[in-house]
């Protein structure tokens, strides 16, 4: 992905000029037509946004999590009724067909809707215990899950709505305020988002939509947050936590993927062929989940890629405006053409293209499959964020996950084969946050289940109990409910003090009954008796 963060921005102090407004363009991806125009928003702006979030949180924090659950499932409502809109800003500002957002964006947005509105309450619930140790017998501790109070959201362009969604919902559920800055590819989505929060009863204020761009970044991560969540390249990622490092605030971080696909000699090939078609070209291969490495053992190779290579020349590339059109237009010329780019070098140093689809003219790129691809190649070492695919020939799943897990990324990754308790095996051995069998980019699409990665591949999770909980801190309170004893090791120290302890360890880890009987006298005393306490 591409979301930016620009450079340290300095303090308007320092500036002997004012900074000339910037302006944030929404772009249809097909044409690069400008349909709608934001003024992006400055270090002051950001300092504003900042300030009235945190006017407003501690009162939304104080709301019962039932009655923050209520607003999700209420924003739930007005998205299912607004569902048009939004899935025409998506095709108009990100260029996925219309089903495409209505499944991936609107739909997976309505299920961690839901899933808040129905967990959140007991997930957040105090969680109340008394100690283990003995002499903690009077004490009782509640911990709680507090929010942090004002949170910084980053959110990319290839899911404008369903990502920004997944970062903001749980933050809101769990009493923060948010300052949403979505990417300057699609700034539309970002602002649609909050409106519809708005309608459904987001307190006005708590969360602040910033259109802008890799400046804007910059000044919210720097600005009076008390966490960020970014999702974006592992450059920008680094950019992000070294800030946030230097702030001393926490960060989650979803970056990029080279996800593996593991071909298994007994895989359903026709099953694996299309899913692994529509896992990769769909979203016209922005997708950070994608299969973009696939592994065939040699025993299925050949008819596995002449049948991934039948689907690929069937499908329609075009407008996303046209129901019939399976692959949109990319983002923008210079997303294509770091693609190309990929794939020239692929082609320069040996592979061949197996297939390819056709593709208008315009802000397309046409879905490719590569075989004869060897380990050199850029398409192999880089994350490819567009419509191509390489398929390797592997002796056995051995060398698959071994090649699966030679890459620096760590997002997602799928294995094929009707032995589900075989692929399930070789599953467990591949490093990456999700593995999948059978299917594959479902990984953001079930909202009760965390999403993250790991190695260069991000910190943290999002979505299901796991996202919740990033979104809060703990916080134990333990109370002593007898408030007039001392307690046994303040001061007062001496011999029989000493020997008081000393029969309490025994009682409490004695490796034998009769060893841990003889100290159950003293350690009452202990634990009841203060006779020398200062």
């Amino acid at each position: 992905m591409s979301t930016t963060l620009g450079g340290t921005t300095g303090s308007p102090a320092a500036s002997s000029a004012p900074t000339p407004a910037r302006a944030v363009e929404s772009r249809d991806p097909a044409t690069g037509e400008v349909w709608r125009s934001f003024t992006a928003s400055d270090d002051a702006a950001v300092r504003a946004a900042a300030a009235a979030a945190r006017e407003v949180q501690p009162a939304w924090a104080r709301a019962s999590a039932r009655e923050r659950a209520r607003v999700m499932e209420r924003f739930r409502r007005v998205l299912v009724a607004r569902r048009a809109e939004v899935a025409d800003t998506i095709r108009r500002e990100n260029g996925k067909p219309a089903v495409e957002a209505t499944v991936a964006e609107i739909m997976v947005t309505l299920d961690m809707a839901r899933f808040l509105a129905r967990k959140a309450p007991r997930l957040l619930a105090p969680h109340r215990f008394t100690p283990g140790n003995a002499a903690m017998w009077r004490k009782r501790v509640e911990v709680r899950r507090e929010p942090f109070g004002v949170v910084g959201v980053i959110s990319p362009w290839n899911y404008p709505f369903m990502l920004a969604a997944g970062l903001t919902l749980p933050a809101v559920a769990a009493g923060n305020g948010v300052l949403l800055k979505p990417s300057e590819f699609t700034p539309s989505c970002g602002v649609l988002l909050g409106e519809l929060l708005a309608e459904a009863g987001v307190p006005a204020g708590l969360v602040q939509v910033l259109p802008g761009d890799g400046r804007t970044g910059a000044a919210l991560v720097e600005s009076d947050v008390d966490k960020v969540f970014f999702i974006g390249s592992a450059a920008t990622g680094r950019k992000v936590a070294a800030r946030c490092g230097e702030r001393l605030i926490p960060c989650v971080l979803e970056l990029g993927g080279s996800d593996p696909a593991i071909i298994l000699a007994d895989a359903d090939l026709d099953v694996a062929a299309s899913g692994i078609t529509w896992g990769r070209y769909s979203n016209a291969g922005q997708t950070c989940v994608a299969p973009k490495r696939i592994f065939a053992v040699d025993a299925v190779y050949d008819a596995f890629v002449q049948k991934l290579a039948a689907r690929v020349r069937a499908l329609h590339v075009g407008a996303a405006a046209d129901l019939d059109t399976d692959v949109g237009a990319m983002i923008r010329p210079s997303q294509a053409a770091a693609t190309a780019r990929q794939l020239d070098d692929a082609l320069a140093k040996g592979a061949t293209i197996a297939a390819r689809a056709d593709a208008p003219p315009g802000g397309y790129l046409a879905p490719t499959l590569l075989v004869q691809v060897t380990p050199d190649m850029l398409v192999l070492r880089e994350e490819t964020f567009g419509p191509v695919l390489p398929v390797i020939r592997v002796r056995d799943a051995d060398e698959a996950v071994r090649l699966a897990n030679a890459t620096p990324f760590g997002l997602s990754a799928s294995v094929w084969g009707r032995d589900t308790a075989n692929a399930a095996r070789v599953a467990a051995r591949v490093e990456s946050g999700t593995v999948t069998v059978n299917d594959v980019c479902t990984a953001p699409g079930i909202a009760e289940m965390p999403y993250g990665g790991v190695k260069q591949s991000g910190i943290g999770a999002s979505h299901g109990s796991a996202g919740l909980f990033e979104c809060t801190h703990e916080k134990a309170v333990i109370v002593d409910h007898l408030a007039g004893m001392r307690q046994p090791w303040w001061f007062g120290y001496g011999a029989e003090r000493a020997a008081g302890v000393d029969a309490f360890l025994r009682f409490w880890h004695g490796r034998t009954i009769g060893e841990r009987l003889g100290g159950i006298a003293r350690t009452l005393k202990l634990l009841l008796t203060h006779d020398r306490a200062i």
